[in-house]
C-alpha cells in the first residue's frame, strides 16, 4: 500500500516500496538454512576432526544465510520510491545510497509490465517511465505493488507538467532588467 509521508520533504504525496513478494525467497532461504545447518550441525560429533567441523558447518551456514536472506532483504528495505508533485525519487542501496531524480516534466508516458500471471493476481508489476526526449532511455520501476492505481496517479501528476510544460513554451523570456 501507499504511505504518507512527509521523510524528505514537506511535498511527498506518497512513498512506495517494493512488493512484498520480493522477499517470499529470502524468507524461505532463512528457514532452509537454519534447518540444514543445524540438522548438519547435530550430526557432527563434537570432538571429530579435532572439532574443527561444527563450527566450518555453522560457518557456511552463516555466510548462505547473509547472501541469499540478509542482502536481499537489506536490498527491499532500502528502495524507496517517493512521489511528489513535480517529481519521483527513486533512493536504492542499503549501505550505500543512490538517489535518482525525474522530474514529470521529462517523462512522457507511463507503462505498466507484468511479468508473469502471479504478478498479475498480486496486483504487482513493473512500472516504465518513457521520457520525452528520444536519445534518453525509459526508466523501468520493477516490482512495484498496485501499479494499476500507481500508473493512474503518475499519469496525473505527468499530464499536469506537460501542461505546464506547453504553457511555457509559447511564453517570451522576460527581458532581463
Amino acid at each position: 500500500m501507499f504511505t504518507t509521508t512527509a521523510e524528505v520533504d514537506d511535498d511527498i504525496l506518497f512513498v512506495v516500496r517494493p512488493h512484498w513478494m520480493h522477499l517470499v525467497r529470502p524468507v524461505l532461504a532463512l528457514f532452509g538454512t537454519v534447518a540444514v545447518t543445524g540438522f548438519l550441525a547435530a550430526l557432527t560429533p563434537p570432538t571429530s576432526a579435532g572439532g574443527w567441523v561444527r563450527p566450518a558447518v555453522l560457518l557456511a551456514g552463516l555466510a548462505v544465510l547473509v547472501r541469499w536472506s540478509v542482502a536481499p532483504w537489506l536490498a527491499w528495505l532500502g528502495t524507496m520510491y517517493s512521489v511528489a508533485a513535480d517529481r519521483l525519487t527513486v533512493r536504492t542501496g542499503a549501505l550505500t545510497r543512490e538517489i535518482r531524480v525525474v522530474p514529470f516534466a521529462r517523462v512522457a508516458d507511463v507503462l505498466i509490465e507484468h511479468e508473469s500471471f502471479v504478478d498479475r493476481m498480486l496486483g504487482a508489476g513493473t512500472i516504465a517511465l518513457v521520457p520525452v526526449d528520444d536519445d534518453r532511455e525509459r526508466l523501468e520501476l520493477p516490482g512495484l505493488p498496485h501499479v494499476v492505481r500507481l500508473q493512474s496517479e503518475l499519469l496525473v501528476l505527468v499530464e499536469r507538467a506537460a501542461a505546464g510544460r506547453k504553457k511555457h513554451v509559447g511564453q517570451p523570456d522576460p527581458e532581463p532588467l
